[in-house]
């Protein structure tokens, strides 16, 4: 963990010590891998398994809402949270997949189809079929090579957002409407693509709450990652990390 996170979490902390402002509304929660060791990792992108059991232990009580899939968001300012998982790897299937079914939580797994098969740590396309089997799950899309689509031009954008839909439709044989954006990196224009491409709902890497009138493409999301113990994990579930936003800047006003 570096100096930086660790002052990130002091004054999380303290806000959460003070009652951080917990607006009702959708929360977005996001995941990469669980429980996998990936390379060249200074992020904490893989939480460990451990963790994330009693990350969703948590959820199931009801504490921070009700637990929805990305795309089944009421997004009418009721208390709703999402759990969703980026880029594919095969540890949804393996270690994320099985603690959630137990919990009957629904979840949404975004994949990039451009890195399937791909070898480990990711899954391949029959285990993304398998994933895809498991109640509860959605699969949504996640570009189609992990550009950042917010700085394609036209073309290449339709491109990455249409055909991302269309190799996981095929294979599914079930509709994706839901994507998440690689890196983060969205826009106004780029959610104008994703709607014309087919999706209804995009979760960038903005954290805060999202309310009725937030752009359903434009979802904020809160990011969990190693470093987060279970006080962490509450106070992102439950608000005392929206400050975090102020140093980001909304893609909405991109």
């Amino acid at each position: 963990m570096s100096w930086t996170h660790g002052l990130w979490k002091t004054v999380a902390r303290a806000r959460g010590a003070f009652g951080s402002p917990e607006r009702p509304g959708l929360r977005v929660l996001g995941y990469h891998a669980v429980g996998s060791t990936l390379p060249g990792d200074p992020y904490g992108l893989s939480t460990p398994a451990e963790a994330f059991a009693r990350q969703m232990d948590l959820l199931s009580s009801g504490r921070f809402g009700k637990t929805v899939p990305l795309g089944g968001a009421k997004l009418d300012g009721g208390a709703e949270i999402a759990v969703t998982f980026d880029d594919g790897y095969r540890d949804a299937l393996t270690t994320a997949a099985p603690i959630l079914a137990r919990l009957s939580l629904p979840f949404s797994v975004c994949v990039t189809p451009g890195l399937l098969d791909s070898g480990r740590p990711h899954l391949s396309w029959p285990e993304l079929k398998e994933l895809a089997l498991v109640p509860g799950c959605e699969i949504g899309a996640h570009g189609l090579t992990h550009a950042r689509l917010d700085g394609l031009g036209a073309e290449d954008l339709a491109r990455e957002l249409s055909e991302s839909r269309r190799r996981l439709e095929d294979a599914l044989g079930r509709a994706v409407s839901v994507m998440t954006w690689p890196h983060g990196a969205a826009s106004r224009r780029a959610a104008d693509a994703a709607r014309a491409a087919g999706y209804s709902r995009a979760g960038c890497s903005l954290y805060g709450v999202n309310g009725p009138d937030r752009e359903p493409l434009l979802l904020k999301r809160t990011e969990i990652v190693s470093f987060d113990d279970e006080r962490d994990f509450a106070g992102k579930a439950s608000g005392a990390w929206d400050w975090f936003a102020l140093r980001q800047g909304d893609p909405a006003n991109r």
